[in-house]
């Protein structure tokens, strides 16, 4: 046997086994996990039990809504919940080994067997709790308006009625108008269902349904009459999120073509909205959901238009909603673009700046920023002055420090610029988009001025979590930039890298490009920096380059002595002045086109050669936004104003089956090296 003491230190041991609590604590532990107060006295006896549980009770009923069924042969298991709390939970002991398959099997007819026995018992208290809750509700009086929860919520009783200790108390009905249930709502929204009565699938409607039109589903009793009192249309409360299925199933069945509007609690767990859609996707539904937290009781009682929010444009008002517009109605006049930056980029549009790591695309970003907030040339070309939000997500101290440079070398104390040090993430949810719209607002009314411009850095970390290259999670973060840039009409200038190879251009997924309006990208070359613009939607700038160079400035004594230094960039003149800026000619452009579309479609080869397909370069020009007739034409080796014949007729590329290889040896030569070469991703 081989001698590990010089590797592990000593002789080997195994680990000493984990001291594992009895199968009773273990229960109770899960029970007190789970938010119950567990019994004091725990049975292992395959036999349902109940306990207190420590929930509230509803008034002289239900002493002990706690329940649990537990085995103690074989693998200790069983179920336990809280018919009060509306909670169920299965539970497995730890007995300190991997369990095996007849473990599992065990496992599964242990709880097979608890949620009959279960089953049992709840349909015998579903039985009692029916004649309790209908004599109880008998015996409730009409809820005055003056009751301390509805006049929080600033809603009318709609029928609710209230309990001798003064506790709102809203019906659960079965589909057949059977009493099932009552919920007991406290003066400070504490909610707790009847022991025993049946909750799922039940509800209760306010309003008349008689009358054709909307049927609205909410959550919660005081969202349902909000809306009532907006709409005058009936309301189904499904009391809570998980309910909306069901409910809306129902409602479906009972009203096949109806307008169903669910309408969604927006909670930072995004429960009710995950729910929402289910109903609306199973059942033919639409979703209406608050733009901000909170329900749309909250909403209304924060002073925003309800109705607007719940109403369904029809007839003419669709029109004045989609702000349409027919040819005739439009001016003889030119109206040009609103630009932000003369010739660069527009009020509200949305711009991409991506390059290597390294590449100055940071500096040359904050570079523009300055400019718009001190309304001052931007490489020659003149600004629209503003306020500015730099969204640091990446490296907010580097950040911090170059905006530092900037004043010390323009002489300028950047009070239009902003910088926000935490991490924005527009993948995860809404609420980081909403936070940013509000910040604009308020710096707004701060500095009396509009936002310009939004620059966020990077869009990989303002998307964490997403997985780059996927249309299903990015499409959510580019919807969230649209928000933000729909509500603020500022500029959202988003910083990103290129992908493993430069030639494909930005990483990740296709439509993120497809969605912009500018991009640009950010090149550094045998010591020469410069942006390209690589597309533009509103302007004439695509193809036009911008020479820049970093400028280092001296910032004082590091830590440990040394002279700390950063860069702010600046235009170059010198390399302005020997390479003009002006668009690059048709035949560097039909070159970049065919190159990136053999890099698209999968790096084929032929004879050595790098290879071309047709159907490649066909659907790198689709992606671009070309039309199919246009993309035959262009790759029509008879056309002198195609891409194809003037590459052919240089000798760049010859005709190859049905495509074309790369017989220019210099570039072939540097593509096929580009190919086989280990990249790193930036």
């Amino acid at each position: 046997m081989a001698d590990l003491r010089h590797i592990l230190g000593g002789s080997w041991s195994p680990p000493p086994a984990p001291v594992l609590a009895p199968p009773e604590q273990q229960l109770a532990d899960a029970m007190r996990d789970a938010g119950l107060e567990p019994p004091d006295t725990i049975h292992l006896d395959g036999k349902i039990h109940r306990f207190r549980s420590g929930t509230k009770g509803s008034p002289g009923h239900g002493d002990k809504p706690g329940w649990y069924i537990a085995f103690s042969d074989g693998i200790p298991a069983g179920r336990f919940g809280c018919w009060r709390a509306g909670m169920e939970s299965t539970w497995r002991a730890e007995v300190g080994r991997q369990l095996n398959q007849a473990d599992e099997m065990a496992f599964a007819r242990r709880m097979s067997e608890a949620k009959a026995a279960r089953d049992l018992e709840q349909a015998r208290k579903h039985e009692v709790a029916a004649d309790v809750v209908d004599t109880i509700w008998s015996d409730c009086i009409s809820a005055s308006v003056d009751h301390p929860y509805l006049r929080r919520k600033g809603i009318a009783p709609h029928g609710a009625r209230v309990t001798g200790d003064g506790r709102l108390v809203v019906p659960l009905y079965d589909q057949d108008g059977t009493l099932a249930s009552l919920q007991y709502i406290d003066s400070e929204g504490g909610k707790l269902y009847h022991p025993g009565g049946q909750t799922g699938g039940k509800f209760w409607v306010l309003g008349s349904m008689d009358e054709p039109g909307s049927i609205y589903v909410a959550e919660g009793f005081a969202t349902a009459a909000t809306i009532h009192q907006v709409t005058s249309r009936p309301v189904v409360v499904a009391y809570s999120a998980s309910n909306l299925v069901p409910v809306a199933g129902t409602l479906r069945h009972l009203h096949p073509t109806c307008d169903l509007v669910i309408v969604a609690d927006h909670d930072k767990s995004g429960v009710g909205q995950r729910y929402a859609e289910q109903a609306c996707a199973k059942f033919g539904a639409r979703m209406v959901m608050p733009p901000v937290l909170g329900d749309v009781n909250d909403y209304a009682q924060a002073g925003n238009d309800l109705t607007a929010l719940l109403i369904q444009q029809t007839g003419t008002a669709v029109f004045d909603k989609l702000k349409v517009v027919f040819g005739d109605q439009l001016s003889a006049e030119y109206e040009a673009p609103n630009e932000l930056v003369e010739g660069l980029m527009t009020i509200g549009s949305s711009v991409v700046v991506y390059g290597d790591s390294n590449s100055g695309k940071t500096f040359w970003a904050l570079s523009v920023a300055t400019a718009i907030a001190t309304g001052t040339l931007c490489y020659g070309r003149k600004t629209d002055p503003g306020l500015v939000i730099y969204l640091a997500t990446e490296a907010p101290a580097s950040i911090r420090s170059r905006m530092q440079a900037i004043k010390k070398y323009h002489n300028c104390n950047l009070e239009n610029l902003a910088m926000v040090p935490v991490p924005i993430n527009f993948y995860t949810g809404d609420q980081d988009a909403y936070d940013v719209i509000e910040l604009v607002r308020s710096i707004e009314q701060m500095k009396g001025q509009p936002v310009r411009l939004i620059i966020g850095d990077t869009l990989a970390r303002m998307s964490a979590g997403a997985n780059e290259n996927s249309g299903e999670d990015m499409g959510p973060v580019m919807a969230r930039f649209d928000q933000v840039a729909t509500a603020t009409k500022a500029a959202l200038m988003m910083i990103h890298h290129n992908g493993k190879d430069a030639a494909k251009g930005a990483r990740g997924w296709s439509g993120i490009r497809a969605h912009i309006d500018t991009e640009i990208e950010v090149i550094e070359k045998d010591g020469i920096r410069m942006v390209n613009v690589t597309k533009q939607r509103e302007l004439p700038s695509k193809g036009e380059t911008i020479y820049f160079k970093l400028e280092v400035v001296e910032m004082g004594v590091s830590k440990f002595g040394n002279q700390a230094t950063t860069c702010v960039a600046i235009q170059d003149d010198e390399s302005t002045n020997n390479k003009p800026n002006k668009k690059p000619s048709k035949y560097d452009e039909n070159v970049r086109m065919v190159e990136r579309a053999w890099w698209a479609s999968g790096t084929e080869e032929r004879k050595g050669l790098p290879y071309l397909s047709r159907a490649g370069l066909r659907d790198l020009l689709i992606k671009d936004g070309v039309a199919e007739r246009t993309a035959r034409n262009k790759m029509d080796a008879s056309r002198p104003d195609g891409i194809i014949s003037p590459l052919l007729n240089a000798g760049t590329l010859e005709s190859c089956d049905g495509g074309w290889v790369f017989v220019n040896e210099v570039q072939a030569s540097v593509m096929l090296m580009q190919k086989n070469e280990p990249t790193q991703c930036p």
